[in-house]
């Protein structure tokens, strides 16, 4: 499945955006998405995507809204050209993202330290950040902890409450050198989602 990963200029983190196999099905074959509507439904369709008081500021060019909404209402397209339709629609709007790029959805790292995917400034593949990942890999730590605790007080007969070693877990977090080893600094008495 191909998805659209583009970099967010504010932050330089990474955004995917993966098109609805619905979307490319209308785009590449008969269309029709408003053939129920009222004639001139098309015409209005592109006037409101290209407003920028209508799409808070989100908003798209004329050119970019009237080549979706044709796409949506006609087909035709290869997959190729949807993509790179949905791109300039949904992955632009008001100056969103830069260096866009289909990719399938193996190339990219585990979820787990989401926030910390990054890409270099040519772009691709992204790749885990350590240095932003061992705050999120702590506050995970963290969380689970107080879940499985809270669960435990509930049990009358149930195990004590996890106490962690704040400083041997942090100490471990810092020392991490990649985020496969990052991930595996945990509370051996937890599941890891």
């Amino acid at each position: 499945m191909s998805l659209i990963v583009y970099t967010r200029p504010s932050d330089n983190g990474i955004s995917v955006c993966n098109p609805t196999p619905w979307a490319l099905d209308i785009m590449c074959n008969g269309g029709g998405l408003w053939n129920d509507r009222p004639r001139g439904f098309v015409d209005e369709m592109v006037r409101r995507k290209s407003c920028p008081v209508l799409q808070k500021g989100k908003h798209v060019s004329e050119d970019t809204a009237r080549r979706f909404v044709r796409a949506m209402q006609y087909g035709g397209c290869t997959t190729a050209e949807a993509l790179d339709i949905i791109r300039e629609h949904d992955c632009t709007r008001g100056g969103d993202g830069a260096l866009h790029e289909v990719m399938d959805w193996t190339d990219l790292p585990d979820r787990w330290f989401r926030d910390a995917w990054r890409r270099s400034s040519n772009g691709g593949p992204p790749s885990v950040d350590l240095e932003k990942a061992k705050p999120i890999q702590w506050r995970k730590l963290v969380d689970a902890v107080s879940r499985e605790n809270k669960r435990r007080e509930l049990d009358l007969f149930g195990l004590p409450p996890i106490k962690i070693s704040r400083l041997t877990y942090q100490t471990a977090i810092r020392n991490a050198r990649d985020d496969e080893e990052l991930r595996r600094i945990w509370v051996p008495s937890l599941p890891q989602s």
